[in-house]
């Protein structure tokens, strides 16, 4: 039992530690040099807080995605749960863990082989550990995530201990808000609602139940925290002391390439290939059970879950090929959209028992995304001046924070909204699954 436990609480970072976790992390302590440990903070606040309360308000809500939605609309779980997982799991996250683990693993080791092969390779391996969901959580902490942790552990050791250079000034205008927008592309907010359920499903399967489960899926989050705030600090460091040698503009995987075979020489781009493939492969079959699961209960398990786990295989075998850097060009407005609601979300689940009422969820979730949904079109050049101007006056929309004040308006009209059309008293939707 000890070793099943052990097992469960250290795979929850392995799933959370994917490849945007590898990349960017340098990446942004590059472009922010002495503003380093704001921009850590930033990184930190979308990379670990936001993640970790994410699997904080599944467990509140009884360990289903769909429950902590219930408040909103009984369609909403459907709906936005298929875009998250279309639009970011199928399309971002799967293939680019794909094409990273070559370009920036196999790549480096082997110029020679073909992108293609590595992929296939890469699906194959994680259709084994994702066919048999029940066990996929026990497979990652017993095999895979000790070897991932003590590469990563050597990396950022050597670049925090035996730094490459000291960081320098940069034009970098807000490191805080840079690094805050930017850990978006991580997708470890959607990584935590996706996978907290079969984790804590995980938890269940092995004995646990009531205070005892929930203490076990609690420690297991604080670990997962502990380890990616030491990994984060290590490699934002790295990228920092490395702000005097790159320019700002470097590809992410260049960047993460160079500054390893700076510290570390020939045997860096051997531990660097391997912490790639293992963080890619955790994180990749974590996300591909959960959506398969998802796509299987949809479509009333016509198809069947293993079929579906081949289909995102494909699917990702298919986007990965085109590589990195045409993945990362069509990620950001897909984020840019989805990222707010889902944490704003994420808060509502977390805070869950001083939730009002559900015309909270429903106002706080609906302004957030008729932002969110004009900020991103108008990323794209589509204006629509008199929008564009109002949403640009809002506040801290500067920093990119636009969507945080109509959330908190829309919490509280919402809420009043509801109590006033609903004034019969009756017990609380949002609470009752704690009371089941």
């Amino acid at each position: 039992m000890y070793s099943t436990q052990s097992n469960s609480r250290v795979a929850l970072f392995a799933i959370f530690f994917g490849a945007g976790n590898l990349i960017f992390p340098p990446s942004i302590g590059n472009v922010s040099g002495t503003e380093r440990v704001l921009a850590l903070i930033g990184f930190c606040i979308t990379g670990i807080v936001f993640p970790l309360l994410a699997v904080v308000a599944i467990l509140n809500a009884g360990g289903k995605f769909e429950d902590l939605t219930r408040p909103i609309s009984p369609w909403f779980y459907k709906v936005f749960n298929l875009l998250l997982m279309v639009g970011i799991g199928m399309l971002v996250t799967i293939p680019r863990m794909s094409a990273t683990t070559h370009e920036l693993g196999v790549h480096q080791l082997f110029p020679k082989v073909p992108s293609l092969v590595t992929i296939i390779v890469f699906f194959v391996i994680s259709f084994y550990f994702a066919m048999d969901k029940s066990n996929v959580i026990d497979k990652i902490g017993k095999i895979l995530t000790p070897l991932l942790v003590i590469i990563l552990l050597f990396i950022v050791g050597k670049g925090v201990l035996d730094p490459i250079g000291v960081p320098v000034k940069t034009e970098i205008q807000n490191a805080f808000s840079n690094a805050f927008i930017s850990a978006y592309q991580t997708g470890d907010v959607v990584t935590g609602i996706f996978c907290a359920p079969i984790f804590i499903a995980a938890i269940a399967a092995f004995g646990y139940k009531g205070k005892q489960a929930r203490s076990m899926a609690l420690t297991g989050t604080l670990i997962a925290g502990l380890g990616l705030l030491v990994v984060y600090g290590g490699l934002l460091f790295l990228g920092a002391s490395g702000s005097g040698f790159f320019q700002p503009g470097i590809e992410d995987t260049a960047l993460v390439s160079s500054l390893i075979d700076i510290s570390l020489g020939s045997f860096g781009s051997i531990a660097l290939a391997v912490a790639i493939a293992l963080a890619c492969l955790t994180s990749a079959i974590g996300v591909i059970v959960v959506i398969a699961d998802f796509l299987n209960d949809l479509t009333k398990k016509k198809l069947g879950y293993r079929l579906w786990v081949a289909i995102v295989c494909v699917v990702g075998i298919v986007i990965g090929s085109t590589g990195v850097g045409a993945i990362v060009t069509y990620t950001m407005p897909i984020f840019t959209a989805l990222y707010p609601v889902a944490i704003v979300l994420v808060f509502l689940g977390t805070f869950r028992k001083f939730v009002p009422n559900p015309g909270s969820y429903q106002g706080a979730i609906l302004l957030t995304f008729i932002v969110s949904l004009f900020e991103t079109v108008n990323s794209l050049g589509l204006t629509i001046p008199f929008l564009t101007n109002m949403i640009a006056k809002l506040p801290l929309s500067a920093n990119g924070f636009s969507w945080l004040i109509p959330a908190v308006f829309g919490f509280i009209f919402g809420s009043v909204l509801y109590k006033y059309v609903h004034k019969s008293k009756t017990s609380n939707p949002i609470h009752s699954v704690e009371a089941k």
